[in-house]
């Protein structure tokens, strides 16, 4: 027996995918923010990166950054509203709602931030890294001290060239712990995707299980 297709109101999957994206966006937001805290760059470096990205200094990358991450939650929510009137990938339950609910966050991963990490995330890493407190990096405090110091008890006869090492020598410590952290990065992005489809799934599935309902489906 075959079941019959369900026809969704557009309001309905359009209404579920922005509750659905905001949703997920948000618990995106959290697991970023706890590995940027862990690892030392601070609860809202994922944003201010974000923010970045879209063109905005360090200083004004916080709001455009948080905004630009939901409106694009939203949009694969939305994304996600759309498709599940597809016959075959309609949603008749939390696991199967779930499921397509993750596969649509390992895409996104795949097809927005993937691209994003290997190319221009590195550069504003590093951007970041340099325009942060010192204190507030991950980058190793006491080679920073020892480094200023050297550096700062020479600068009397050499002030051009050591001010030159200095930088060079900054420069080379971020790099290094750049490399270093970017695994953990991808890594927690990659989790943070699949927690974000998870949360999609789970939240437009009674939506649109309400909805079939109420239509006799």
């Amino acid at each position: 027996m075959t079941m019959e297709p369900i026809l969704y109101p557009k309001k309905v999957t359009l209404g579920a995918g922005i509750v659905g994206g905001i949703a997920g966006g948000a618990v995106m937001y959290g697991i970023m923010s706890t590995l940027m805290t862990q690892i030392g760059l601070g609860a809202n470096c994922f944003v201010i990166i974000v923010g970045l990205i879209t063109g905005q200094s360090y200083e004004n990358a916080l709001g455009p950054g948080i905004t630009a991450h939901f409106l694009t939650s939203i949009a694969i929510g939305v994304a996600f509203g759309a498709i599940i009137n597809v016959k075959k990938l309609q949603i008749r339950g939390f696991g199967k709602g779930i499921g397509l609910g993750v596969a649509t966050g390992v895409i996104a991963f795949a097809v927005i931030f993937v691209p994003i990490a290997m190319t221009i995330l590195p550069t504003h890493m590093m951007d970041l890294m340099k325009m942060m407190p010192m204190g507030n990096t991950a980058m190793p405090e006491n080679n920073m001290k020892d480094t200023s110091m050297s550096t700062s008890s020479q600068m009397q006869d050499k002030p051009s060239m050591d001010e030159k090492m200095k930088i060079e020598e900054i420069n080379k410590m971020i790099m290094e712990e750049n490399a270093k952290l970017f695994p953990m990065i991808l890594a927690g992005a990659f989790v943070s995707h699949i927690a974000f489809g998870a949360a999609l799934g789970l939240v437009i599935t009674p939506i649109v299980k309400r909805s079939a309902e109420k239509s006799g489906r």
